[in-house]
C-alpha cells in the first residue's frame, strides 16, 4: 500500500469529536438501533418561512452566480447596521465579511493573525475547534480552565496568569458552548482591565447571543475602548435555525477584515449566494422573525430546566445550571471509576461510548473540550426524547 507524507501540521490535528460522535450514532441507527442524539449542536426547528421563501426567490430569480469575495453590499450593510445596533458602535461596509458559517471565520481570522510561536488564549473548556483552528495556523492554544464554582467562566487571575509576550489572540465564547456559561458585564469588564495594556486581539465568538436566559452583556457594550481591537464573529446558524445555510460573518477592524477577505478570495471566495440572500431576509427587522426567535428560545429554556431535574435524579451525576445555548454541562466524575452494569468506566470518554453502546444515547465527552469528568448534552431535540434519553441514561448505570 503507498504511504503519502501529510503536511507536518496535521500531527497535531484531532477530528471533531461532535462529527465523529454523530457517525457512529448513524452507523448504529443504519443497523436498525433507535438512537437518540444528543451530540450534534444545531437547534431541531425549522428555518422561518420568510427566509425560505427568500432563498426560494433568489433561486427563481437567477441569482446563482459568484458574489464579490466576502458577500453581497446588500448583506454586508444589514450585517453592519445589525452589528451598529448590538454592540452601540458604529461599523461601516469596510469592516464586515461573510463567511461559510462563523467556523470559517474563525478559521480565517486564525490564519490572518497568527504566526509560528504565537499563542492563543482559549479558556477551557472551550469548543472543539477552536484549538484545532489556533495549532493549523501556527499558534499554540494555552487554555486555562474555568471551575463549575465561577460557571466554567476564567477570572481575571486566570487570565492574567494565561497571558504572555507571545500572546496574540484571546478568544471569549458566551454564551458558551459546551457550558452554556454566560458572562456578565462586571465579569466582561474585569477581563478588559486584564487586557487593556496588552496587545492581543480578542475574538468573541457571539453565535449563541440570541439564546440567553439572563441579560446578556457584549464585550464591547462593556469594553468599548478595545474595539479596535476586537473581532466579532456571529451567524444566522443558531439564531434562525439555519446552520445548513452556512452563513457567518466577522466584524472587526478593516485591515484585518481585508486580510480575511484576501485570503477568502483564494479559498472559498464567499457563501453561497442563495444563503446570502436568505441570511438578507434574516437580518432584515421583521417582528415575525424576533417572536420566531423568541418561541424557539422560550422552547429551549423549558428543556433546559426539564433536563436538569432529570439529570439530579441519577445518582453520581451533577450539573451546573447553563445560561445560555441548548446545552448542559453534567460532572459525571462520581460515575467514575466504579462498577456500572455492564462495566467499568474509567473516563467520560470511555463513559461516552458505554451510553452509545449500552444506553443508546450519543452525547461527547468532556475530554473533546478541555475538561475530563463531563459530558456534553444537547438538548436541542424533543422534550419526549429527553425525557426518554435520560430514563436510558439511568437505566444503563
Amino acid at each position: 500500500m503507498t504511504t503519502y507524507q501529510l503536511a507536518r501540521r496535521l500531527a497535531q490535528l484531532e477530528p471533531s469529536a461532535t462529527a465523529a460522535m454523530n457517525a457512529r450514532a448513524q452507523q448504529l441507527r443504519a443497523e436498525g438501533i433507535k438512537v437518540i442524539s444528543f451530540s450534534v449542536g444545531e437547534p431541531d426547528f425549522n428555518t422561518p418561512e420568510p427566509i425560505k421563501a427568500a432563498g426560494i426567490a433568489a433561486i427563481h430569480a437567477n441569482h446563482t452566480h459568484y458574489t464579490p469575495a466576502g458577500g453581497t453590499v446588500d448583506l454586508r450593510k444589514a450585517i453592519a447596521v445589525r452589528v451598529t445596533a448590538d454592540q452601540g458602535l458604529p461599523y461601516s461596509l469596510a469592516q464586515i465579511t461573510t463567511t461559510a458559517g462563523a467556523k470559517e471565520g474563525l478559521y480565517l481570522a486564525f490564519q490572518a493573525l497568527c504566526d509560528e510561536g504565537d499563542e492563543a488564549v482559549i479558556p477551557a473548556p472551550y469548543w472543539v475547534s477552536y484549538v484545532e483552528q489556533a495549532r493549523l495556523a501556527g499558534a499554540t492554544p494555552i487554555t486555562p480552565m474555568g471551575s463549575e464554582a465561577t460557571g466554567f467562566k476564567v477570572t481575571p487571575e486566570q487570565l492574567r496568569d494565561a497571558l504572555s509576550e507571545r500572546t496574540k489572540i484571546v478568544v471569549l465564547n458566551s454564551p458558551s458552548n459546551p457550558t452554556g456559561g454566560v458572562y456578565s458585564a462586571a465579569e466582561l469588564r474585569a477581563l478588559a482591565d486584564v487586557l487593556r495594556d496588552t496587545k492581543a486581539i480578542i475574538i468573541t465568538d457571539e453565535i449563541y447571543d440570541a439564546i440567553s436566559y439572563v441579560e446578556y452583556a457584549r464585550w464591547l457594550q462593556v469594553a468599548p475602548e478595545m474595539a479596535e481591537r476586537t473581532l466579532i464573529v456571529n451567524g444566522v446558524a443558531k439564531a434562525y435555525a439555519m446552520t445548513g445555510w452556512r452563513v457567518g460573518y466577522v466584524a472587526g477592524p478593516a485591515p484585518i477584515i481585508t486580510a480575511i477577505k484576501d485570503i477568502q478570495s483564494h479559498t472559498s471566495t464567499h457563501t453561497a449566494s442563495i444563503s446570502q440572500y436568505a441570511a438578507l431576509a434574516a437580518y432584515t427587522p421583521s417582528e415575525e422573525l424576533d417572536q420566531s426567535v423568541r418561541e424557539m428560545t422560550a422552547a429551549f429554556l423549558r428543556r433546559r430546566d426539564m433536563i436538569l431535574k432529570l439529570l439530579a435524579e441519577i445518582p453520581g451525576v451533577t450539573c451546573a445550571t447553563p445560561e445560555g445555548a441548548f446545552y448542559v454541562f453534567p460532572n459525571v466524575s462520581g460515575l467514575l471509576g466504579r462498577q456500572l452494569k455492564h462495566g467499568v468506566c474509567n473516563s467520560s470518554d470511555e463513559l461516552n461510548n458505554y451510553l452509545l453502546d449500552h444506553a443508546h444515547i450519543a452525547c461527547v465527552s468532556g475530554e473533546s473540550f478541555g475538561a475530563p469528568g463531563f459530558i456534553r448534552i444537547s438538548y436541542a431535540t424533543s422534550e419526549e426524547e429527553i425525557v426518554e434519553g435520560m430514563r436510558r441514561f439511568r437505566a444503563s448505570l
